[in-house]
């Protein structure tokens, strides 16, 4: 019996990902390989998945946004979570040191290990990367068009150098607080934000997740702020948070997350009621013994 239910998305990677299946079958004949119609459905196939000790989402960040907010609706709290990634920006792969070429990982998924993996939930959908209020929409939507043409970090640091040349400015509330003229906000467990982008956070208790902003700062402050995200340098304002957050907007505010769109604000945030059972490289954690 297959182990590993293989969630495909043959779309990824501008219709890459469908021209890499075969090989990826090859390398995982532990998997059984569903090729997806849609997003919704593999929310769905995840979260009805029984019998498997794992389900692995194929593909990019929404595959991976989408099958793992399934893995955790699933009632079987001790599935796991893997990744084969077949998108454009891996950055959930290298912040939890997941390898993106096929053969090591599938090694990893044949081998790994089980970390449990705090997720955050966004008006009741989980996110794994993070969750962007103002420009990261308008940034998201360009990048995602510019990737698969010219590449993770040009698409992405097009898509941010001519948000940041518009200069818009937000003001938002977040729990009743209104923080005025804010250029960028997000909501993260972690530091790889987008392309290369980084930023610098304190050291996080699973019960913690942290607000990261900019404020006050003109187009010429934004590009050196750019600048630093890249170099994972110190900068803008951060706050240690727990429990559920609400952000809100008296003026429309683009909600982002994980690389798709999500409307506007209003948003309330918080931890997923059980953390996310991620298959990663090493030998600290429970180890997947898949059965033969």
């Amino acid at each position: 019996m297959k182990r590993l239910l293989v969630l495909a998305n043959p779309s990824s990677h501008g219709g890459r990902s469908g021209r890499r299946l075969p090989r990826l079958q090859e390398l995982l004949p532990e998997g059984e390989f569903v090729v997806l119609k849609d997003i919704d459905e593999a929310r769905r196939l995840a979260r009805e998945a029984s019998g498997y000790e794992a389900v692995v989402a194929c593909g990019g960040d929404g595959t991976v946004n989408a099958v793992a907010g399934g893995v955790l609706a699933n009632p079987d709290d001790a599935l796991k979570f893997g990744v084969l990634y077949t998108g454009t920006s891996p950055d959930f792969c290298r912040e939890h040191g997941i390898p993106v070429e096929p053969e090591k990982a599938a090694e990893v998924l044949r081998n790994g290990f089980a970390r449990a993996i705090p997720a955050l939930v966004a008006n009741g959908e989980p996110f794994f990367c993070s969750m962007n209020l103002g420009m990261g929409a308008a940034v998201a939507a360009s990048a995602n068009r510019l990737r698969p043409k010219i590449g993770d970090f040009m698409g992405t640091l097009w898509s941010v150098l001519r948000e940041v040349m518009h200069g818009r400015r937000y003001d938002i509330e977040v729990n009743g607080e209104t923080i005025r003229n804010v250029a960028h906000m997000l909501v993260t467990r972690m530091t790889r934000i987008a392309g290369g982008l980084k930023v610098s956070l304190p050291s996080l208790a699973d019960d913690e997740y942290a607000l990261w902003f900019a404020r006050d700062v003109s187009r010429l402050g934004c590009l050196k702020l750019v600048w630093n995200m890249y170099c994972g340098r110190l900068c803008g304002e951060v706050r240690v948070l727990r429990g559920k957050t609400a952000f809100s907007s008296r003026s429309p505010v683009e909600l982002e997350y994980d690389g798709d769109p999500h409307g506007n604000l209003p948003a309330v945030v918080s931890l997923a009621a059980r953390p996310l059972r991620l298959i990663v490289p090493g030998q600290t954690h429970s180890k997947m013994r898949l059965k033969r």
